[in-house]
């Protein structure tokens, strides 16, 4: 004022900006101020971040179908999946056989619900027991340090050195055609990059302040690695061994178009795209739908593994406002 005294008349309301909408009733709600979250816990925050990833939860629905179609597939299957009809070879798809037949009469259909069956449990298999491998390598090599790290870093980059396909191709045709024998083979040549990202994060969590608490009040490492640490890499070693599934039945269907994977007759997903390569002009339907299958497959696990990323990294956490 002119005369130094102060104006103590009252500022318009409408003249301070608030960042919070505050409703004709009154207060400002919980999910204005972006509280709506508040309190609820973490398995309840990572499944609504999940659910709000459209791509994901799709995904999930059209696996879990798939599973559910490949489980019953010998309740479904009007054939059995070695089953000859010589009478009907190559013939195409039709009312008695929906996805046609291949060139020994066998039904489409039916082998596609069985050859998904080992094609999904292969992955499923390879994911599980590469993802456990993985972390344990990589919790004690980033854990305990020392010449331990360096011993299991070692060993590591020498099998990401070596040639993948032909370190595939050589121990599945010593080990077999078996189910049991490509599980094993292409878990001892998946584990390695689970093992440095979990080696990783273990050596950047263990300077933190709460391990450095938990040391102080008497914690074994036991306790400290299966309590604090092991939880806080959870999300990460979830995503991988997600992505792991479709990395599996990629490598299986690679290595069964090679002729070294699973052996017929029991089908697979890839060996069903071998056997009808060759009759792809004259039978296209024979490597359509095995194809099919296999990308829509992978192409959901990703988006899952891309919706499970979103929901369990703390980093990605946020609220409707």
């Amino acid at each position: 004022m002119p005369d130094g005294t102060t104006d103590h008349s009252p500022v318009p309301v409408a003249s301070i900006a608030s960042p919070v909408p505050i409703p004709a009733g009154g207060a400002p709600t919980a999910e204005a101020l972006g509280l709506e979250e508040h309190g609820l816990s973490q398995r309840t925050l990572a499944w609504r971040r999940f659910r709000r990833h459209k791509l994901a939860m799709a995904s999930l629905v059209v696996l879990v179908l798939l599973g559910l179609v490949t489980l019953l597939a010998s309740v479904i299957a009007p054939y059995g999946f070695s089953e000859q009809h010589l009478d009907e070879i190559l013939q195409g798809p039709s009312g008695k056989h929906l996805l046609g037949t291949d060139a020994l009469g066998r039904d489409e259909f039916t082998r596609l619900l069985y050859g998904g069956r080992v094609s999904l449990l292969v992955g499923l298999g390879v994911a599980l027991s590469a993802g456990v491998l993985g972390t344990l390598v990589g919790a004690a090599a980033g854990f305990y340090g020392g010449r331990l790290d360096n011993l299991m870093m070692r060993l590591t980059d020498l099998f990401l050195s070596i040639p993948l396909l032909v370190v595939l191709i050589i121990a599945s045709r010593v080990a077999g055609g078996g189910v049991l024998a490509i599980v094993v083979v292409l878990s001892l040549v998946l584990w390695m990059p689970l093992a440095r990202i979990v080696r990783g994060l273990f050596l950047s969590l263990k300077e933190k302040e709460f391990i450095e608490a938990a040391r102080m009040i008497g914690a074994s490492n036991w306790r400290i690695i299966g309590r604090h640490l092991l939880p806080n890499t959870l999300g990460v070693v979830i995503v991988n061994v997600t992505l792991t599934v479709a990395i599996a039945i990629l490598t299986e269907s690679l290595l069964s178009f090679l002729g070294f994977g699973i052996q017929p007759p029991t089908p697979t997903w890839g060996n069903m795209l071998d056997d009808g390569r060759s009759l792809m002009t004259v039978a296209g339907w024979l490597v359509w739908f095995p194809g099919l299958l296999i990308l829509l497959t992978v192409l959901c696990v990703n988006f899952l593994g891309d919706g499970l990323r979103d929901a369990l990294d703390p980093t990605q956490r946020r609220v409707r406002a």
